[in-house]
């Protein structure tokens, strides 16, 4: 993480220095439009270098994922009764059903 920085300021210096050799012009001070837009130019850049200076190093954290504990039930056996629907005519003829399971 410290190399990291390290190159990351390296690289605005570089930045910054072939930003000075390679300008075509300075910016006149009698041009107030060039000199907010350099200042601002300025405070953004800053605002960038300093913000990614500034990280915090993440800590160090390990996953421990635990596979759940297996837990082996018995099954209760299930008697199925048989069921059937009986039918039957009273003494007037009347239809009578009913369900009778043993």
């Amino acid at each position: 993480m410290i190399v990291r920085k390290f190159l990351l300021a390296a690289a605005a210096v570089a930045t910054l220095a072939v930003s000075t050799v390679a300008a075509t012009a300075p910016a006149d001070a009698g041009d107030p439009g060039a000199a907010w837009a350099a200042g601002a130019a300025g405070v953004v850049g800053g605002l960038i270098l300093g913000n990614a200076l500034a990280q915090p190093q993440p800590a160090e954290t390990y996953v421990v994922r635990r596979r759940p504990a297996r837990i082996y039930e018995e099954e209760e056996v299930v008697v199925r009764r048989r069921c059937w629907r009986e039918v039957w005519y009273d003494d007037w003829g009347d239809r009578h059903v009913r369900r009778v399971c043993r």
